[in-house]
């Protein structure tokens, strides 16, 4: 099923993505239009450049797509509405941050708190895998 990844901006998060590009044929990405072309080129997937500031143009890039994986690096409230808007089944959000009520409050989110992106890979091509899943706080510190 479609996969989009939101915002990957660090190399480690582009690791992730590319493995994910071996397990999922239909992989998309939305990618910051202020991101280094080098660093978007190394990408696999089908790439969608735009705002990343701008929830209508993440909502827009997700439609078709099942799950969406987003890398939070501080787009927060950006991310939410999107999200609500989306129509995607499954959301993965990725984050060193603490988790709000209203992250977790939405619909059909698992949120995966790391250190450093300690198990991050492995619990995303796990969760983007399965055909069905547990929602809600996978914290990967404990």
């Amino acid at each position: 099923m479609p996969v989009i990844c939101i915002n990957p901006t660090t190399e480690t998060e582009a690791q992730i993505v590319n493995k994910l590009s071996l397990q999922n044929q239909d992989l998309r990405l939305f990618i910051s239009n202020k991101i280094n072309e080098k660093y978007i080129e190394k990408l696999n997937g089908k790439k969608a450049i735009g705002d990343i500031s701008d929830d209508t143009h993440i909502s827009t890039a997700c439609r078709g797509a099942f799950c969406g994986v987003f890398f939070e690096n501080n787009e927060t409230d950006i991310f939410i509405e999107a999200i609500k808007e989306s129509g995607l089944k499954r959301v993965i959000w990725v984050s060193e941050n603490e988790e709000t009520k209203e992250t977790l409050g939405l619909k059909n989110l698992i949120y995966i708190k790391h250190n450093e992106y300690k198990g991050v890979e492995e619990k995303i091509l796990d969760l983007e895998s399965q055909e069905t899943v547990e929602y809600g706080l996978i914290d990967l510190n404990t």
